[in-house]
């Protein structure tokens, strides 16, 4: 198991990595083709909305059939949306393209957090969960500065290589990742299909617990506020501070070597040594401080150091947060990560197209939405408190 948990970590570095070549190259792509401003929230808005609708579907596929093959197919049609994206010439392809990528991305999101559950066990989970949410961070931050520096190149170029680079990903993942469920048992003992479970009232309130409906208004917020901040950081330093991408990559770099140092010490410390919910509470009063700080900032340097404290505890919560999706759950873990994933994408959806248009209103508007979301997501968290369950335990069988 400790060998397939390296495995799972090599390539869920790999894909990360790759997946963020196009980030820091957006606002130059649209802004070359004389796009509106509001382009930079509505097709991040249009990718993570798709991923929100079908998150569930490909946890349910891997539960019940082969966790492997997800991550095959989503991997490598994603590449192939990448490349078809880099050809887009006006906004409704770009709309499109980012609508199918969403389909797509929300497969190996949810299959590489499911595959960490699967290769874990309940003393070691929570450690595992923050190590994989620490090399995702750093994985990503590497890819944006990756991009960025890419983005010397003809934009069109950086999609191109991105869509490469997953398309071998899917080959690798192929040949050389296991499987890590079980899909070879008997149709009976198969978890529920989610549909299924949506469509009947007593599956539903006996999964869907006042807890776990506190712990996703939780998540809902967190990720709005996160997605405006993050989708409104990246134009505004385009738009605004006229920043080439390699800065933007370089940035977001820096944020990720914080974070992973931040996920392997403070994180694996919370985990062993607090109460986790009052450990959220606390990292989400000090993330709406540092949102409140960057919007009252309009010089660079205060600006970009607010910033830098706001997704440091961003960093932080992540993991906190997909610890308690999948705490106590020893069936299922596609069905609650891709719950998560879900809710998680319907929040950076909402925060990103709440950004891309507020922008308009003022360059600053956004950052104060953010720190008006996670604020909100402090309140359900003082509501969680109050809560008698400990945990979530779900039992698809």
């Amino acid at each position: 198991m400790k060998d397939q948990f390296k495995k799972v970590m090599i390539f869920s570095a790999l894909v990360f990595f790759s997946v963020n070549f196009h980030h820091p190259v957006n606002p130059s792509f649209f802004t070359q083709l004389n796009l509106p401003n509001h382009v930079f929230g509505t097709s991040f808005a249009t990718m993570v909305f798709v991923a929100f609708l079908t998150s569930p579907i490909w946890g349910s596929l891997g539960d019940r059939y082969s966790r492997k093959k997800t991550l095959v197919y989503s991997t490598l049609f994603y590449g192939i949306t990448q490349i078809l994206y880099g050809l887009s010439t006006n906004m409704w392809h770009i709309l499109i393209m980012r609508a199918v990528a969403g389909v797509f991305s929300g497969g190996f999101m949810v299959g590489l957090m499911a595959m960490v559950v699967d290769v874990s066990d309940d003393k070691n989970r929570p450690e595992r969960i923050a190590s994989y949410s620490a090399l995702m961070g750093i994985s990503m931050s590497v890819g944006f500065l990756t991009g960025g520096v890419l983005g010397y190149l003809p934009i069109r170029y950086v999609f191109f290589l991105q869509g490469i680079s997953m398309i071998l990903l899917s080959t690798g993942i192929r040949f050389f990742l296991g499987e890590t469920n079980s899909p070879n048992i008997s149709e009976a003992k198969k978890p529920e299909f989610i549909w299924n479970i949506l469509a009947s009232p007593s599956r539903r309130s006996e999964i869907f617990t006042p807890w776990i409906l506190t712990f996703l208004g939780i998540t809902l917020f967190t990720f709005i506020g996160f997605s405006a901040n993050n989708n409104a950081f990246n134009y505004y330093l385009r738009e605004q501070l006229n920043f080439e991408p390699v800065i933007n990559g370089i940035w977001k770099a820096a944020t990720g070597t914080i974070g992973l140092i931040a996920n392997l010490t403070v994180n694996v410390w919370l985990v062993r040594k607090t109460d986790l919910k009052k450990s959220l509470r606390i990292v989400l009063a000090l993330a709406v401080f540092g949102a409140s700080m960057i919007f009252l900032n309009d010089s660079v340097a205060p600006f970009m150091v607010w910033s830098l404290f706001y997704f440091t505890m961003h960093t932080i919560a992540f993991p906190l947060l997909q610890n308690f999706a999948v705490q106590k759950s020893t069936h299922g873990a596609g069905f609650m990560s891709g719950i998560f994933n879900a809710i998680k994408a319907l929040g950076e959806m909402a925060g990103a197209l709440i950004a891309g248009f507020a922008y308009d209103f003022g360059s600053k508007v956004p950052f104060l939405i953010a720190a008006a979301a996670i604020f909100i997501a402090l309140i359900f968290s003082v509501i969680q408190m109050l809560s008698k369950n400990d945990g979530i335990e779900v039992e698809i069988d």
